[in-house]
């Protein structure tokens, strides 16, 4: 009877030991499943994170800006134009590279609302911008260029619009010519005020 009893009393904790395997086993398999979406996110992250190092990696290894590439190339052609009211533009082209640079330096400042646009015209399909500025500097470039036609300069509003204007600032047709270069317009000035008196005699 005490047995039997006994027996008896002993029967829920093995039912309890056995919700307890079941619920073991249950809590592992939710972890488990809760585990596979961040294993799944850490997966993607990281190939983000590659994708990224190796854009990363690539600037380097093609780094500097586009006009020093091709100011810096065996191969370059160097031709300095002056613009129309003021400012200075250094061209440099390179086969090799099959870059275009455009260097602009002392841009004169312009009205509100006004920006300095480099152009690049080429052979099919029609113009792209290269550049803009307010005024700063310009050190920018282009590649792919051996379908390059020519270089404009011009000024236009806040908005860019889709071709440039007819009133350039300076234009250059490609390929450049290095012995078209042409002198800050300082020299110039200073050379026609030693030849006026002269002339004047």
């Amino acid at each position: 009877m005490n047995g039997s009893h006994s027996q008896h009393r002993d029967e829920p904790q093995d039912e309890d030991l056995g919700l307890d395997l079941v619920d073991q086993v249950a809590s592992s398999s939710r972890a488990e499943r809760n585990s596979r979406p961040k294993r799944w996110i850490l997966g993607v992250v990281g190939v983000v994170i590659v994708a990224v190092l190796a854009l990363v990696v690539f600037s380097l290894l093609n780094g500097g800006p586009k006009a020093s590439k091709a100011a810096k190339a065996d191969d370059a052609v160097i031709q300095t134009i002056q613009l129309k009211n003021g400012g200075q533009a250094v061209l440099s082209s390179s086969a090799s590279e099959d870059a275009i640079g455009v260097d602009l330096t002392s841009l004169p400042g312009l009205a509100d609302g006004q920006q300095y646009v480099v152009w690049a015209v080429h052979e099919e399909t029609g113009v792209s911008v290269v550049a803009s500025s307010t005024g700063d500097d310009v050190d920018a470039g282009l590649t792919p260029a051996g379908d390059v036609l020519a270089i404009h300069i011009t000024v236009e509003g806040s908005t860019i619009p889709s071709a440039p204007s007819e009133d350039t600032e300076a234009s250059v047709d490609l390929p450049l010519d290095p012995g078209a270069s042409e002198v800050p317009d300082a020299q110039d000035s200073g050379d026609s005020d030693t030849s006026t008196p002269g002339a004047d005699d």
